[in-house]
């Protein structure tokens, strides 16, 4: 039997580290604002536009279209998006974030910020360059062999 050495395997490696990374930033905005990382996914890319729909967000963030639609009705429930319909698609509703999700985004943002500041600290000039490239390559990568939609 071959033996699989898990912590060598790279797709192991980047899941341990986005999630670790994630979960600390989430401690922060949800005992500091109720959301939940997922709703706070939703709420950076609707932050990011003008107006969205939830199938875009779905595709940005690489959330499942239930777990998309949880988040939103959350958010919409706090009064935090406002959903309108669709000037293009009568079967689509576009998103945007009211006043307070912007100010949300706002205060939420630096926080985010400060923790990849201190994440990319450990890491000198040529590294972060590095590390960069390297991740675009494995997105475009990621996406040619099918894995990104």
């Amino acid at each position: 039997m071959n033996k699989f050495n898990l912590e060598e395997f790279l797709p192991y490696k980047l899941s341990i580290l986005s999630q670790t990374i994630s979960r600390l930033i989430a401690q922060e905005y949800e005992s500091r604002f109720g959301l939940s990382m997922n709703q706070w996914r939703c709420m950076v890319v609707i932050n990011n536009t003008t107006s969205i729909t939830a199938k875009e967000i779905s595709k940005n963030t690489l959330l499942d279209k239930m777990t998309v639609s949880r988040s939103l009705r959350a958010l919409e429930q706090r009064e935090l998006i406002k959903l309108s319909a669709s000037q293009i698609d009568a079967r689509q509703r576009d998103i945007t974030l009211t006043i307070t999700g912007q100010d949300i985004c706002n205060d939420v943002l630096p926080i985010a910020q400060d923790y990849e500041k201190a994440l990319l600290g450990s890491l000198t000039e040529s590294e972060i360059q590095a590390l960069d490239s390297i991740a675009k390559k494995l997105i475009f990568t990621a996406g040619n062999l099918g894995l990104i939609k």
